[in-house]
């Protein structure tokens, strides 16, 4: 769906003000990778957002807010265990699906439907910015098309992007380059939906953290093939495998947060048929590291 409008690049947030008022969507920084941001008010802009991006209408959106205030005044119920996770990781890059209020005013399209809300608020100066001038919650998945690998610069918006949006708001290279920690709370357990960079240790201080069990559907980037290349990608443990010296194949022996995404793209710059990736030991960011991989090879 290339609407065939002018995508325009700039370092000016404050453009994407009067945009996002009116209903528009626009591409944003935050410290994790760019996202596609829209009213989380509007079902208008929520629309655009899963058009933009051949979005599956079953793929949860997680609302970005300025603070635990805003989770508050949107209707959103916190637990006590979530109101000391948010103390301790916002702004930052932990999302929390919390239960909706009966008078929680986000559109059903938001959370598909479910009776939860993924939140977050984002430690980007530039996107909070545009939270407090806008006076309004911002919805938004990474800003690429959906399945490819996520844009961590404002270039890789654009590869995947124009067209399809009226603005790019370029930031820089995102700090951490992988996409947020998603939980939500069972019994006064914290269960990890989604693994980042805000660690299953890390969590454990405040709390009892289990694992996945089944409610991967209140979490975006779960439910489908992600992150994915051009390329095929073929994980491998140990040594490089030597079918890795073929021609059109790229190795990534050490892979990193700041930088997977990234190579993905480089290498399918480069002509790449295969993508090699040595899988990370599951502890700490390798976690999600892992999990990110897997999804990039179809696993």
């Amino acid at each position: 769906m290339d609407n065939g409008q002018l995508t325009v690049i700039t370092a000016d947030h404050t453009l994407a003000v009067p945009l996002l008022r009116a209903g528009e969507i626009v591409a944003l920084p935050t410290e994790t990778v760019y996202g596609l941001s829209g009213s989380a008010l509007d079902e208008s802009a929520i629309g655009k957002i899963f058009a933009a991006k051949n979005r599956p209408q079953d793929n949860p959106l997680i609302v970005h807010v300025s603070g635990i205030e805003m989770v508050r005044d949107l209707g959103l119920e916190l637990p006590p265990l979530a109101e000391k996770l948010a103390e301790a990781f916002w702004p930052g890059t932990l999302t929390m699906v919390l239960p909706r209020g009966a008078n929680c005013p986000i559109p059903a399209g938001v959370s598909c439907g479910l009776d939860t809300v993924a939140v977050r608020v984002p430690n980007n100066a530039i996107f909070l910015e545009v939270i407090n001038d806008t006076m309004c919650p911002l919805a938004a998945p990474s800003a690429n098309l959906s399945g490819r690998p996520s844009p961590t610069t404002a270039r890789h918006v654009y590869e995947d992007l124009q067209g399809r949006i009226p603005l790019i708001i370029d930031g820089g290279a995102c700090s951490c380059g992988i996409e947020s920690t998603v939980v939500m709370f069972d019994a006064g357990r914290i269960q990890i939906l989604r693994p980042g960079a805000i660690t299953a240790e890390m969590l454990s201080a405040f709390g009892e953290v289990v694992a996945n069990t089944g409610e991967s559907p209140r979490s975006p980037g779960t439910r489908y093939k992600h992150y994915s290349p051009k390329a095929r990608v073929v994980v491998y443990e140990g040594d490089i495998p030597p079918k890795a010296a073929g021609e059109s194949c790229f190795v990534i022996a050490n892979p990193d947060t700041q930088t997977l995404f990234a190579k993905f793209r480089e290498f399918d710059e480069s002509g790449a048929k295969e993508i090699y990736v040595k899988l990370p030991e599951q502890s700490g960011v390798g976690a999600a590291l892992y999990n990110r991989i897997m999804k990039a090879a179809g696993l």
